[in-house]
């Protein structure tokens, strides 16, 4: 198998000993090209299971949205690939078992056929899904469950903790997990947190239209993967702080982090920072290791790639020019950090504290011109809806803080971003709104909502 390769990118070529302000590097984990002789390797079939929330409180347009995202997702497959339906309310239905997706038109009439019933038995209909998919694993294939639904689980097993464990579990056997929020009041937390332990993807919106993309991306990236499962783990070196920028509210001074799949011709990014302090040994700063699973689940590990810098005085460092490119990456990494911190402010009701951070936030001088797009939307969504605001912050922060990008650090200030995959170019875009897609997001301001809090500070 051919070897990825590991780039460590400090902000400036010089470390200062006992500096006051902390310093940053950026990590990245390169895929190679795409071997010649895979090129016109067809995809890897898929066996989905399609897992949709027929609950009271999908009534309306949410479930009409969930079948609508179902049709259309049932629709593209290929007769190579393999699809279950399953829908839950407080009970379990198979609508359809695991089947070749030659013929379509008899699952898309069952679709439609789905109506909404009573109580939330999110993690029954989860389990479901996985089991339809279980008896049929290949290596050969790829597995993945994807979970329509409000995740507003109030039936069976509804803590979050015992759900992700049992979905990192599943994950770590070969079936991955996906989630699409639906309706005005989703749960993102249960739902983003089952994405992100099912080393699958999540996303939101209020249409099917708005989701399509974001379907086209993950099938294209799936079927292209290198490797999967990736993980990051650094280590500072002698008298040298190191920690991983981003999610701090979840993991602390994290020095571990799951990245997820990495496609052929992509990288993964993460941001380090590193506090240096005055009994710091050597110019060895940085050590950097990759653990990861080929497509054949076959554990490799990358590294350790050390960060060797030379020391330099006060004067000597100041007048060293950062990268600019590398300079981008951290600030949106800082940025998702803060933004994370804003929407545990106003979790807690202190509207006053948040409107603050959110402001030093869109003062800074170091914004990209896509973070600038970003945060000027966010401001309205505050202003005219919260709860969407809240749901935002938490969906943008994994298109700052990690995930594929291009090979070209230029990648950085593309609002497109081209992944080649194995038969066609899959755009990846860096949207502003990320609930809606591309078509749909414009400057104007979303309807306004009332504020579920009554606007208490």
């Amino acid at each position: 198998m051919s070897q990825p390769t590991i780039e460590i990118l400090p902000l400036k070529k010089g470390f200062l000993r006992s500096a006051a302000d902390a310093t940053h590097a950026l990590v990245r984990i390169i895929a190679p090209e795409k071997p010649a002789d895979l090129q016109a390797t067809p995809r890897s079939p898929l066996d989905i299971a399609l897992v949709i929330d027929r609950s009271g409180s999908m009534e309306g347009k949410p479930l009409e949205t969930a079948k609508e995202c179902a049709i259309r997702i049932v629709s593209g497959l290929r007769p190579e690939d393999r699809i279950a339906i399953v829908s839950f309310d407080s009970q379990v239905t198979v609508v359809q078992a695991l089947t070749s997706a030659i013929e379509t038109q008899n699952i898309i009439k069952e679709i439609k056929g789905i109506s909404s019933g009573g109580s939330t038995d999110l993690f029954a209909g989860w389990e479901e899904g996985a089991k339809q998919l279980a008896p049929f694993m290949k290596k050969d294939r790829i597995a993945r469950v994807i979970l329509l639904s409000d995740g507003q689980a109030n039936h069976g097993v509804i803590d979050e903790k015992e759900i992700f464990e049992r979905v990192t579990k599943i994950a770590g056997a070969g079936i991955t997990t996906s989630t699409i929020g639906l309706g005005h009041g989703f749960n993102e937390s249960l739902l983003s947190g089952m994405a992100k332990c099912g080393e699958g993807v999540a996303n939101f919106g209020q249409e099917a239209d708005d989701l399509d993309e974001a379907f086209e991306q993950q099938f294209a990236i799936l079927s292209n993967s290198y490797l999967r499962q990736v993980e990051i783990k650094i280590q500072g070196g002698s008298d040298v702080k190191a920690r991983l920028v981003g999610e701090i509210l979840e993991y602390g001074a994290s020095r571990a982090r799951k990245l997820g799949t990495l496609p052929w011709g992509a990288s993964l990014v993460a941001v380090v920072e590193m506090q240096i302090g005055q009994n710091a040994k050597g110019n060895e700063l940085l050590a950097v290791n990759f653990r990861a699973h080929t497509k054949d689940g076959e554990v490799v590990k990358y590294g350790p790639q050390i960060l060797s810098l030379p020391e330099v005085d006060l004067a000597a460092y100041a007048s060293l020019a950062p990268d600019t490119a590398v300079a981008s990456a951290i600030s949106e990494a800082v940025i998702s950090e803060k933004l994370e911190q804003v929407e545990e402010l106003l979790r807690r009701r202190k509207h006053k504290e948040a409107k603050a951070l959110f402001a030093e936030i869109e003062n800074r001088s170091d914004l990209t011109d896509w973070a600038k797009q970003k945060i000027a939307y966010l401001k309205n969504l505050l202003d005219d809806d919260m709860v969407m605001a809240m749901k935002e912050m938490r969906y943008s922060r994994s298109d700052m803080v990690r995930g594929a990008k291009a090979r070209e650090m230029a990648a950085f200030e593309q609002v497109v971003n081209r992944c080649v995959m194995a038969d066609e170019d899959a755009v990846i875009r860096r949207k502003i709104a990320s609930g809606r897609s591309v078509k749909r997001q414009t400057p104007t301001p979303p309807t306004a909502t009332p504020d579920p809090t009554n606007g208490q500070a």
